[in-house]
């Protein structure tokens, strides 16, 4: 994989993050990177914590009184703007959008994640051209894989979408396609 993809998310959750030709190291600077032009073709995980720790698996209620329609993308936003974000593999068309992208703790991983309840290999992420969808695995992780808190079958791939939450063993992400991102970068003002 070329330099400038792999990133390493630490349990204490400060990331060191090479995103090759991005300055941006949270998903506020990426979103206005994008509106000032950057070309994003690679989704992002976003790390999910809360005053330096993970969530706990509850129920958040929210209710929300207003007159015109709400959009999820500018709760995103203003939810996650100041979070760190990873590449899920290469942000380039060099070498194919559809290459699988592993995640775990070991080295060779794509997106390494250093918490002890992650698994060397623990889960892949790949895209599929035929139906234009994303698509995560649980590679056989001891602590497994869980999708909007649905606990992934090993090996048996399962559809992922824009705003999922994952949790590799208890650490936790949301992820965001790049059309996403784009519609997300709208809302973004810089400074």
């Amino acid at each position: 994989m070329p330099r400038g993809v792999r990133a390493r998310l630490n349990c204490n959750w400060a990331a060191i993050v090479e995103h090759g030709d991005t300055q941006a190291i949270t998903l506020r600077d990426l979103l206005i990177e994008i509106k000032n032009g950057y070309a994003i073709v690679s989704p992002v995980l976003i790390r999910v914590h809360r005053d330096g720790a993970e969530y706990d698996e509850t129920t958040t209620e929210r209710t929300i009184t207003t007159s015109t329609e709400l959009d999820w993308t500018e709760e995103y936003t203003r939810e996650y703007a100041s979070e760190e974000f990873t590449f899920v593999g290469s942000n380039s068309l060099v070498g194919g959008l559809d290459q699988v992208v592993s995640i775990g703790r070991s080295r060779s991983c794509a997106v390494r994640v250093e918490n002890e309840s992650v698994s060397k290999l623990h889960a892949s992420i790949v895209f599929d051209r035929s139906s234009g969808g994303y698509f995560v695995t649980d590679e056989g992780s001891r602590n497994g894989t869980c999708l909007n808190g649905e606990s992934l079958i090993p090996k048996i791939r399962a559809a992922l979408w824009s705003g999922a939450y994952l949790s590799f063993g208890d650490a936790v992400f949301v992820f965001i396609d790049p059309p996403t991102l784009r519609k997300l970068s709208r809302f973004t003002k810089a400074g």
